[in-house]
Protein backbone atom coordinates (compact mmCIF):
# COMPACT_ATOMS: atom_id res chain seq x y z
CA UNK A 1 0.00 0.00 0.00
CA UNK A 2 0.96 3.51 -0.67
CA UNK A 3 0.25 6.22 2.04
CA UNK A 4 -1.04 9.09 1.21
CA UNK A 5 0.75 12.63 1.68
CA UNK A 6 -0.59 15.88 1.92
CA UNK A 7 0.59 18.85 -0.61
CA UNK A 8 2.07 21.69 1.25
CA UNK A 9 2.01 23.81 -1.67
CA UNK A 10 -0.08 26.66 -1.63
CA UNK A 11 -2.58 27.17 -4.57
CA UNK A 12 -1.76 29.23 -7.02
CA UNK A 13 -3.48 32.67 -7.13
CA UNK A 14 -5.97 32.91 -9.55
CA UNK A 15 -6.83 35.60 -11.64
CA UNK A 16 -10.20 37.38 -11.64
CA UNK A 17 -12.50 37.58 -14.84
CA UNK A 18 -12.20 40.93 -16.76
CA UNK A 19 -15.00 42.30 -18.88
CA UNK A 20 -15.34 45.20 -20.78
CA UNK A 21 -18.93 45.05 -22.09
CA UNK A 22 -21.43 48.45 -23.34
CA UNK A 23 -24.13 48.83 -25.92
CA UNK A 24 -24.60 50.36 -29.15
CA UNK A 25 -28.12 50.72 -29.93
CA UNK A 26 -29.62 47.30 -28.93
CA UNK A 27 -26.45 45.16 -29.17
CA UNK A 28 -24.06 44.36 -26.27
CA UNK A 29 -20.39 44.29 -27.19
CA UNK A 30 -18.57 42.47 -24.72
CA UNK A 31 -14.18 42.54 -24.38
CA UNK A 32 -13.10 39.38 -22.29
CA UNK A 33 -9.74 40.20 -22.34
CA UNK A 34 -9.12 43.71 -20.15
CA UNK A 35 -5.62 45.73 -18.64
CA UNK A 36 -5.17 48.61 -16.96
CA UNK A 37 -1.72 50.51 -16.67
CA UNK A 38 -0.07 53.56 -15.67
CA UNK A 39 1.26 55.39 -18.53
CA UNK A 40 3.48 58.92 -18.67
CA UNK A 41 2.21 61.08 -21.50
CA UNK A 42 4.57 63.83 -21.79
CA UNK A 43 5.19 64.80 -17.93
CA UNK A 44 1.08 63.34 -17.46
CA UNK A 45 0.57 60.45 -15.43
CA UNK A 46 -2.45 59.03 -16.85
CA UNK A 47 -3.78 55.66 -16.73
CA UNK A 48 -4.87 53.44 -20.08
CA UNK A 49 -7.58 50.80 -19.64
CA UNK A 50 -8.42 48.24 -23.03
CA UNK A 51 -10.40 46.04 -23.75
CA UNK A 52 -10.05 43.30 -26.75
CA UNK A 53 -10.89 40.26 -27.50
CA UNK A 54 -8.32 37.40 -27.41
CA UNK A 55 -5.96 36.61 -30.42
CA UNK A 56 -7.17 33.20 -30.82
CA UNK A 57 -11.10 34.48 -31.36
CA UNK A 58 -10.84 35.21 -34.76
CA UNK A 59 -13.00 38.69 -34.03
CA UNK A 60 -12.08 42.26 -34.24
CA UNK A 61 -12.68 45.72 -32.23
CA UNK A 62 -11.04 46.95 -29.16
CA UNK A 63 -11.45 50.09 -27.02
CA UNK A 64 -8.99 51.93 -25.24
CA UNK A 65 -9.54 54.58 -22.75
CA UNK A 66 -7.27 57.04 -21.22
CA UNK A 67 -7.81 59.83 -18.51
CA UNK A 68 -5.77 61.63 -16.84
CA UNK A 69 -5.50 60.50 -13.22
CA UNK A 70 -4.18 57.46 -11.35
CA UNK A 71 -6.84 57.23 -9.10
CA UNK A 72 -10.92 56.37 -8.60
CA UNK A 73 -13.16 59.20 -9.25
CA UNK A 74 -15.11 61.02 -12.21
CA UNK A 75 -13.27 61.53 -15.54
CA UNK A 76 -15.06 63.71 -18.40
CA UNK A 77 -14.76 66.05 -21.25
CA UNK A 78 -11.15 66.87 -22.14
CA UNK A 79 -9.90 64.22 -19.12
CA UNK A 80 -10.82 61.54 -21.76
CA UNK A 81 -9.26 60.07 -24.75
CA UNK A 82 -10.97 57.57 -25.96
CA UNK A 83 -9.98 54.89 -29.42
CA UNK A 84 -12.66 52.83 -30.40
CA UNK A 85 -12.34 49.98 -33.35
CA UNK A 86 -15.25 48.14 -34.29
CA UNK A 87 -15.47 44.49 -36.05
CA UNK A 88 -15.51 46.10 -39.35
CA UNK A 89 -11.64 48.04 -38.98
CA UNK A 90 -13.58 51.64 -38.13
CA UNK A 91 -11.74 53.50 -35.67
CA UNK A 92 -14.01 56.60 -33.79
CA UNK A 93 -12.86 59.16 -31.21
CA UNK A 94 -14.16 60.75 -28.58
CA UNK A 95 -14.40 64.66 -28.66
CA UNK A 96 -13.82 66.65 -25.15
CA UNK A 97 -17.90 66.92 -24.48
CA UNK A 98 -18.58 67.00 -21.20
CA UNK A 99 -21.59 64.18 -21.81
CA UNK A 100 -18.52 61.70 -21.78
CA UNK A 101 -17.52 60.32 -18.86
CA UNK A 102 -15.85 57.41 -17.31
CA UNK A 103 -16.51 56.47 -13.25
CA UNK A 104 -13.67 54.80 -11.64
CA UNK A 105 -14.74 53.02 -8.65
CA UNK A 106 -11.89 50.56 -7.39
CA UNK A 107 -8.14 51.06 -8.60
CA UNK A 108 -6.02 49.09 -6.85
CA UNK A 109 -2.07 49.33 -7.71
CA UNK A 110 -1.03 45.97 -7.06
CA UNK A 111 -0.73 43.36 -10.18
CA UNK A 112 -3.68 41.96 -11.42
CA UNK A 113 -5.33 43.91 -9.02
CA UNK A 114 -9.28 44.59 -10.04
CA UNK A 115 -10.22 47.88 -11.77
CA UNK A 116 -13.49 48.68 -11.91
CA UNK A 117 -15.90 51.46 -12.87
CA UNK A 118 -18.49 52.36 -15.90
CA UNK A 119 -18.80 54.43 -18.40
CA UNK A 120 -20.72 56.32 -21.08
CA UNK A 121 -19.01 58.02 -24.47
CA UNK A 122 -20.00 59.17 -27.85
CA UNK A 123 -17.46 58.17 -30.86
CA UNK A 124 -17.43 59.43 -33.78
CA UNK A 125 -15.82 58.07 -37.01
CA UNK A 126 -15.70 58.30 -40.86
CA UNK A 127 -18.97 56.03 -40.80
CA UNK A 128 -20.36 58.04 -38.43
CA UNK A 129 -21.49 58.71 -34.71
CA UNK A 130 -22.17 55.92 -32.18
CA UNK A 131 -22.41 56.01 -28.36
CA UNK A 132 -21.13 53.62 -26.38
CA UNK A 133 -23.59 53.35 -23.45
CA UNK A 134 -24.41 51.51 -20.06
CA UNK A 135 -20.44 50.63 -19.93
CA UNK A 136 -19.25 48.63 -17.51
CA UNK A 137 -14.96 48.13 -16.75
CA UNK A 138 -13.46 44.98 -14.87
CA UNK A 139 -9.75 45.08 -15.92
CA UNK A 140 -6.63 43.64 -14.08
CA UNK A 141 -4.12 46.42 -13.01
CA UNK A 142 -1.00 45.87 -14.92
CA UNK A 143 2.69 47.10 -14.07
Amino acid sequence: MTACSKNNHPASPVAPTTSIYFTINDSTVNYPVNLAYIQDVDSLQTTLITGQFPDTAGKQGSLAIRFLSDTTGRFQGSDLLVTYTDGLGNVYYNSSDTTNYIQVDKYPKSYNGVVSGSFSIIVTGQVGTITLSKGNIIALYQQ
